[in-house]
């Protein structure tokens, strides 16, 4: 079972954390967490929200697999520290196994790894992101839990009191037709709609992959300092009529293998390299997530625009997730990530390609076992 329901009883601890975040504003070691952004709590509880995820993940997907049977649950950071001086904690700071705490790091003055304890991060990305990225905070050495959270778009309303949303609010809500509405024809103005509350979930989250952050940032896309990323969003038929004498290459011209078993554009596909290897378009510095190519000779490209190109399959062959069909005509959609003024390194992979990541898995059940007995 790799994707699980998250209750209001999931979310308590971190709802507490995260109002305790927000009251503190301005009094505390974590501020500049906080004041980056000029939020109001709906929006601190939108960046923060993940916290929820790592505990689910852990006591209901990961722990479970790992010792199954036995009382075990994840111990959840919830201290308030500046990560700019105080050091950056893994996600996972401990485990504790029938009642006993089990720490994978210790806080002095610093926070620094206990040898021979697993050294975890979790990185949680929406459902409708095409992308999933890394920023190297020192995480070479640590494991890379990767997983897509699928909230509900009002999932505070589980959270608030009911009180909030008695019968009597709602009638009071109803506005007077007779005195405003002299027309609505077409049904372009309507009542308010009584708040659905039997859902007591606030989504859902499902584990994507262990992994390693050295394997992933070895096989992503490294994007320097101020340098934005260009990644595919979609494919989709069209008509192959209007591109019938259109022909710019065959997409080997544009591309080139890596050894992960991905394709990566080469300097044909963009407008100039300069002396240090960053690669152009529209006048940006720009580079460009992998992708998928069953056999890139057996596709041509048409056409290329400024946010998109086309594509004609000469024989059966794969695109990503898409099967391509002979002489069918495709239109391959992009986008680009604006990171012209992001300082820092991050390094970037289309969500597609999670599965060439090494599956790290056993690896980690074999080190949390090894904790509870050292």
């Amino acid at each position: 079972m790799n994707e699980v329901k998250i209750s209001i009883n999931d979310a308590k601890k971190a709802v507490y954390f995260i109002a305790n975040l927000t009251q503190m504003q301005g009094d505390r070691p974590m501020q500049g967490a906080l004041t980056s952004k000029a939020d109001y709590m709906g929006g601190i509880f939108d960046r923060w929200i993940n916290i929820i995820t790592e505990s689910v993940l852990f006591n209901k997907i990961i722990l479970p697999q790992v010792f199954k049977g036995e009382k075990v649950e994840v111990i959840t950071d919830y201290y308030d520290y500046n990560p700019k001086t105080a050091g950056i904690a893994p996600d996972v700071i401990g485990i504790k196994y029938k009642k006993k705490a089990i720490p994978f790091v210790k806080f002095d003055n610093h926070w620094f790894p206990i040898e021979k304890r697993p050294q975890i991060e979790v990185k949680t990305f929406k459902k409708n992101q095409y992308m999933i990225s890394l920023r190297n905070q020192g995480y070479d050495q640590k494991y890379l839990v990767m997983a897509e959270a699928n909230f509900r778009v009002d999932y505070l309303i589980p959270l608030l009191n009911k009180a909030l949303f008695s019968k009597q609010i709602f009638l009071d809500l109803h506005m007077d037709d007779k005195i405003f509405i002299i027309s609505n024809d077409e049904g372009n103005i309507a009542q308010p709609h009584k708040v659905e509350l039997s859902d007591k979930t606030l989504g859902s989250v499902k584990l994507l992959v262990v992994t390693t952050a050295e394997d992933f940032m070895k096989k992503a896309v490294k994007c320097e300092s101020r340098v934005s990323i260009e990644y595919i969003k979609a494919c989709e038929e069209c008509p192959a009529n209007k591109l019938k004498d259109a022909y710019r290459g065959n997409l080997l011209d544009y591309c080139n293998a890596n050894v992960n078993g991905l394709y990566y554009f080469n300097s044909n596909w963009y407008e100039s390299v300069d002396e240090e290897g960053i690669t152009y378009k529209n006048g940006k510095k720009v580079r460009t997530t992998g992708f998928y190519v069953s056999s890139p000779e057996d596709i041509d490209i048409l056409k290329i625009n400024k946010n998109n190109f086309y594509i004609k399959a000469k024989k059966d062959c794969m695109w990503q997730n898409n099967n391509l069909i002979k002489d069918h005509v495709y239109r391959i959609t992009f986008d680009i990530l604006d990171r012209s003024s992001n300082d820092g390194e991050e390094y970037f992979m289309s969500k597609h390609d999670i599965d060439k990541l090494n599956d790290s898995m056993n690896k980690l059940a074999s080190d949390l076992k090894q904790a509870v007995l050292d």
